[in-house]
């Protein structure tokens, strides 16, 4: 089990005038934030989601849309990684998938939805996995349809080596499996309901360095 005296936390911040950048906080220990460097692509992660895979947290680059950018959370340093070409101008989703990289992305039309997969992590190969048609004629008909425009907010969720979708529509979160079949339903009451790909584990261990944490971040931005 780690110990949480080794837990570091990525973070933007500026410890001195004109030393904006990238640093690693140790969590539960009285170091001061360790500078690593700055990275420009760094600055549009603070509202991006991070994928953990073999030890490195992984960023899709929205404004790019050609690269990864990958943290090594053991040499602490930056890299990219080439991405697949996502076409159209839905807004690709990264998560984590099996030991490797997805990256969900829709058609202009949004009644597609493509997932791409990290086939090969070192020779950095992505190959699309599924191609899901949605059940928009059934979901429309099903959950009321008044002419509005048709639109989504899309979340996946991996595991045991399948997907699963979870759509916003009009304040229902459904549940579409891989095959484009509508599988569950559930009446949020709300219509701004928003998907994020945040996955929270529930933990009864009150650590002590949160906090610590509490200060400093009201000055740092957090990468993760």
């Amino acid at each position: 089990m780690t110990s949480p005296s080794s837990w570091r936390l990525p973070a933007m911040a500026s410890s001195s005038p004109g030393q904006t950048g990238c640093y690693v906080l140790p969590l539960g220990s009285d170091q001061p934030p360790r500078y690593i460097g700055w990275l420009e692509m760094v600055k549009v992660l603070c509202i991006e989601i991070s994928a953990l895979i073999r030890d490195s947290l992984h960023w899709f680059l929205l404004e790019h849309r050609k690269h990864v950018l990958v943290f090594d959370t053991t040499a602490e340093s930056f890299r990219h990684m080439r991405a697949p070409l996502v076409l159209g101008d839905s807004d690709p989703g990264l998560f984590a998938m099996d030991g490797t990289l997805g990256i969900d992305c829709h058609n202009d039309a949004m009644e597609i939805i493509t997932i791409w997969v990290l086939q090969d992590y070192e020779s950095e190969v992505w190959d699309i996995k599924y191609r899901i048609k949605l059940p928009v004629g059934e979901i429309r008909k099903k959950f009321g349809d008044y002419g509005e425009s048709w639109g989504l907010g899309v979340g996946v969720v991996s595991g045991d080596g399948d997907v699963l979708l979870l759509l916003n529509f009009r304040g229902w979160l459904l549940q579409i499996d891989s095959d484009g079949k509508l599988i569950e339903s559930s009446n949020c009451g709300h219509r701004d309901l928003r998907i994020y790909e945040y996955r929270l584990k529930q933990s009864l261990v009150q650590h002590a360095f949160f906090p610590a944490l509490k200060s400093y971040a009201n000055s740092a931005s957090l990468l993760i």
